[in-house]
């Protein structure tokens, strides 16, 4: 029964290719108390692998399970789970989700059992049994499901065979109400020393002529590969590789300066971001925090990711050769994507050499003492003036997708305990620190316990925390810190991205930073849109400074100014409708979609979210919200006169919808 929990992985791995919509007997909205609706999900969990395990082994269908294949194969898509975080799928998404991944666990653990998986062909019978259970619910492309099983599957079958943790309590992991167990085996608690805060941080620096200007690139995506013109409405989870098929309109070719459908970054915009950067923009130093490879997670190559980091680290020191450029790592660097080792498993298996590389590139600008924590876990620490510290995090100790995590979650300790010790020793110096994270604690695919042990760190050394920079999300935006006790203590800045990856307009930020303690007083975001660069392709795009922070929201950028904003937003739905139009980046995908009532509330909670398990102050804001909204809408009932009703923001694309129009009826 050892194998049993990693078997789960491979449900995971098959999760990852899967959405669902309009599944019958499913609300629309359920929250974590809807038992009922678990147990349907168990159930038809069990009557899957039940009758999926017979058909494999005599090729009939029953009757039951033809039923079980129509309902779930038209229930869902092959890509959306590649381009929204499950925390963001809609409640049917996530049954479906959460379905799959038990039906699978359940599929193995009756074949394991019987002996199917106890052989010496256990590996061709498992990938046989993978792609067969993909193919039948259309869970992914036969080529995606192939590759994600052969990346992945060295790892997995080294973990079927050393470890013995519950397989039940995988599923439990994933954020999704419905499927979430309390697992109790990795609690962690780490040793603390000093004295936590006792009230919310108010520290606010003063603007000066002295001010430090910092760029923050996060999430490029460099895909080498991008084929303008190529097919963007592919099958797999990424697009704009292969070329367009004749039958296909030409309305699926993909954009020249990358394009808003599951698309990732071509060179050409790269240089053209980088040459507007260094045209207009006198930076001091940059953070870069992590993702330089595409999203081809199901078939990547070492080398491939090695010459792709060495191209973009090339092209940096190119255009920034005097610029400190300072990075962390993201969970697209390592090969197989999202998976990085520790001291306890095989050497074939670890990712030293990534390491190594990581190292050749950062050794430029960082100590050599650095060289040390750098080769160990990918993490380290600088000071690159007195009074200012860097630490950079291997954030992939939080990773829901990091197999790793579910053979010994207990050795991620070991990187937070030493960034509890730089903090402690940074502390004793009279320093301020900057932290770069590739992964926001909050985020839902960050686990939780490791979260919590995070947010207790940051908490105890708020005082010195001066900024928290982040990525992965894809998403201008934010996150504050909260101790238990409702203080707002930190502040994460997320810098969005440069890919397009999906549905938004290339972005970068930049940060004003006040010199005696580096805080973060001002930030500006830079974009272009993609529909009208895309009309000229001959022509570079147009850059332009889409908001300046304080202008549009608020002056006071402490933690405890932050929140008083929150509170605004809650109860100005307008302000939370403008943060919303950046935070997707006025993408006109996003801008034509909207954002509903359900959209403004879940935007305002990540906001007030930095451990996806607790999220009281979030609820609080929420509660606020609602009112407001039903405010709103109530003020708009009583304005209505019968008369035409009001114009709402127009994306360009709308715009020019319009303009068509009129010129035909012209």
């Amino acid at each position: 029964m050892k194998l049993l929990w990693s078997i789960a992985l491979l449900g995971m791995a098959l999760c990852l290719g899967s959405q669902a919509f309009n599944l019958p007997g499913v609300p629309a909205i359920f929250t974590s108390e809807d038992h009922p609706i678990s147990a349907v999900s168990a159930g038809v969990a069990e009557e899957i692998s039940r009758e999926f395990v017979k058909y494999l082994r005599t090729g009939v269908e029953s009757e039951r399970l033809k039923e079980l294949g129509r309902e779930l194969r038209g229930s869902h898509s092959k890509k959306a789970i590649f381009t929204e975080t499950l925390v963001d799928l809609t409640s049917a998404d996530q049954y479906f989700v959460c379905t799959i991944c038990r039906s699978t666990i359940n599929v193995f653990v009756r074949t394991l059992t019987d002996g199917e998986l106890s052989g010496p062909n256990r590996e061709a019978e498992a990938k046989k049994l993978v792609l067969g259970f993909c193919d039948y619910f259309s869970i992914a492309t036969p080529e995606v499901c192939s590759g994600l099983f052969d990346l992945n599957w060295p790892i997995l079958d080294f973990i079927f065979n050393e470890t013995a943790a519950n397989s039940q309590s995988f599923c439990g992991m994933l954020p999704i109400p419905i499927c979430q167990v309390q697992q109790e085996e990795f609690n962690l608690t780490l040793t603390i020393e000093g004295d936590f805060p006792t009230e919310s941080n108010s520290d606010l620096a003063a603007r000066s002529p002295q001010d430090h200007l910092v760029l923050h690139l996060t999430d490029i995506h460099y895909d080498p590969e991008y084929n303008a013109g190529g097919n963007a409405d592919c099958d797999e989870p990424m697009c704009c590789r292969s070329a367009l098929p004749q039958s296909s309109p030409t309305s699926s070719a993909a954009g020249y300066w990358s394009d808003y459908r599951d698309c990732d970054t071509p060179k050409h915009l790269i240089l053209s971001a980088f040459d507007y950067i260094k045209e207009n923009h006198k930076i001091e130093w940059i953070y870069h925090t992590g993702d330089v490879p595409p999203h081809n997670v199901w078939s990547t190559t070492r080398q491939g990711n090695i010459d792709m980091l060495t191209e973009i680290d090339g092209l940096l020191t190119e255009y920034f050769p005097e610029t400190p450029v300072y990075s962390c790592l993201g969970n697209h660097e390592p090969h197989p994507a999202n998976v990085f080792g520790n001291d306890e498993i095989p050497d074939s298996l670890k990712v030293d050499w990534l390491y190594e590389h990581v190292w050749k590139l950062w050794s430029k600008w960082l100590p050599a003492e650095a060289e040390a924590t750098v080769r160990r876990g990918g993490y380290y620490t600088i000071s690159p003036s007195e009074g200012h510290r860097i630490i950079a995090l291997n954030s992939m100790d939080c990773y829901l997708y990091n197999w790793w995590l579910f053979y010994n979650g207990s050795l991620i300790q070991e990187q937070l305990q030493w960034f509890h010790d730089t903090l402690l020793a940074a502390e004793q110096a009279g320093e301020k620190v900057h932290i770069l994270s590739h992964i926001p604690s909050g985020d839902g695919d960050c686990w939780p316990a490791w979260a919590n042990e995070y947010n207790r760190v940051l908490n105890r050394f708020s005082g010195i925390i001066t900024g928290i920079f982040s990525g992965h999300t894809h998403k201008d935006e934010m996150n504050l810190h909260y101790t238990e006790e409702g203080l707002a203590v930190a502040i994460n800045w997320n810098g969005g991205s440069l890919t397009t990856y999906s549905n938004k307009n290339p972005n970068y930020r930049l940060y004003v930073l006040s010199p005696p303690t580096r805080q973060v007083v001002e930030h500006f975001t830079y974009t272009f849109n993609l529909t009208a660069a895309n009309l000229q392709p001959e022509q570079q795009p147009e850059w332009y400074l889409e908001y300046e922070f304080t202008k549009e929201f608020t002056e006071d950028t402490s933690p405890a100014g932050i929140d008083k904003l929150l509170v605004a937003m809650a109860e100005k739905p307008a302000l939370l409708r403008k943060f919303w139009r950046y935070k997707v980046t006025s993408a006109d995908p996003k801008l034509n979609q909207g954002c509903d009532s359900a959209c403004l509330s879940k935007t305002l909670c990540r906001i007030a979210t930095s451990n996806y398990q607790k999220r009281t102050r979030c609820r609080e804001l929420q509660a606020i919200l609602e009112k407001s909204l039903e405010n709103e809408e109530e003020d708009e009932e009583d304005n209505d006169d019968g008369g035409a009703p009001g114009l709402k923001a127009l994306s360009l694309a709308s715009l020019l919808g319009l303009l068509v129009a009129s010129a035909v009826l012209m």
